[in-house]
């Protein structure tokens, strides 16, 4: 029986051209319908976006601008650190510590001179005061001074624990 169909179907109509598209009727738009508010959707969001890339490309220029002061910045540094290092080696060589010691004042010293702190005496006799010594016959006690300990910090650091000991 499907045999006999299949001729059917292929067998030559006269009727209705196969050749002949199907058409449909379409319905009219709905005239309340406008398409502004989409026309405006799209042109905010392409403002949007072009606000968005200015926006980022002046962030970027003035990063920019920063990374190169910073650099200017730290070159200038750089060079300053490395002239103050110069001038520190030679300011610490043993002829310029002893070019300023003189002109504070200072005399080389032969044989050293020591004070006793539990007692407040001189032990040991210096050129400068051998000198003196022998100028004015007197003899020189230091008096005893108590000298606070030093303070590190203004306030006391309070111990607050680590909050797990007692209740």
């Amino acid at each position: 029986m499907a045999r006999t169909t299949a001729l059917r179907a292929t067998a030559p109509d006269t009727a209705a051209p196969a050749s002949r598209p199907r058409l449909a009727v379409v319905a009219r738009p709905d005239p309340g319908r406008s398409t502004v508010p989409f026309a405006l959707l799209c042109t905010v969001i392409v403002v949007a976006a072009l606000a968005a890339v200015l926006f980022l490309n002046i962030q970027m220029a003035d990063q920019s601008y920063q990374i190169s002061r910073l650099q200017s910045q730290s070159h200038r540094l750089e060079q300053q650190k490395q002239f103050l290092a110069e001038q520190n080696e030679r300011l610490g060589t043993p002829q310029e510590l002893e070019k300023r010691a003189t002109e504070l004042g200072m005399v080389p010293v032969s044989e050293p001179v020591y004070i006793d702190l539990a007692t407040g005496t001189v032990i040991g006799q210096g050129e400068g005061e051998a000198q003196g010594a022998a100028s004015s016959q007197t003899s020189t006690q230091l008096t005893p001074v108590t000298v606070p300990p030093a303070k590190i910090y203004d306030q006391t650091p309070e111990y607050h624990g680590m909050g797990n000991e007692g209740a």
